[in-house]
């Protein structure tokens, strides 16, 4: 017989319970106050009992009772953190600096006492995926010759070489910088 933990009536009880209701008309009220149960769970009692069922009925989801469901569980949720780690690592594996280098830009907030109709300066930005390393330069636009200005003067020069730029929405502009 496979009990609960939690169950508050065990079977010695219940036939109790069944016992004094039937020989000695104990009340329902004082049967639950002296097992310490409410009077729906002496009702529900009673009833089994009348079939002459005393132990408590087995639950019908076997399946989280047995230890191959558990893990399978286990399985599932080591081979989600496998792979949540593989592809945090995967996405910074570069192997020499230069490799890939993100490049983007952004067009700069108007100052105070500028108004909207001028001219509103570009920040050119360039970080190396191994190293970390910053690459920044402002331009007055987002053309190509800025790009290539900025490449040249500000991320080429210390960069030994580099394989691949890229952009975010800019990956023509920035393929054709780069010679590919």
């Amino acid at each position: 017989m496979n009990i609960h933990k939690r169950t508050r009536l065990l079977p010695y009880q219940r036939q109790e319970i069944w016992r004094l209701y039937t020989e000695e008309n104990v009340r329902v009220s004082d049967l639950a106050a002296t097992y310490c149960v409410s009077r729906p769970t002496i009702y529900k009692v009673l009833k089994e009992a009348r079939l002459q069922v005393f132990v408590p009925k087995n639950s019908t989801n076997r399946r989280f009772k047995q230890v191959r469901y558990g893990i399978k569980c286990l399985a599932k949720v080591e081979k989600a953190i496998q792979d949540k780690l593989k592809a945090q690592a995967q996405r910074y594996n570069k192997t020499y600096p230069g490799e890939m280098l993100h490049v983007d830009t952004k067009r700069l907030p108007a100052l105070a006492g500028q108004t909207q109709a001028e001219r509103r300066e570009y920040l050119f930005v360039g970080i190396d995926d191994f190293s970390r390393e910053l690459y920044a330069g402002i331009y007055p636009d987002k053309s190509q010759f800025s790009a290539a200005d900025f490449l040249k003067n500000n991320v080429l020069i210390r960069l030994i070489a580099y394989t691949r730029i890229t952009g975010q929405n800019t990956r023509e502009r920035w393929n054709t910088l780069s010679g590919q």
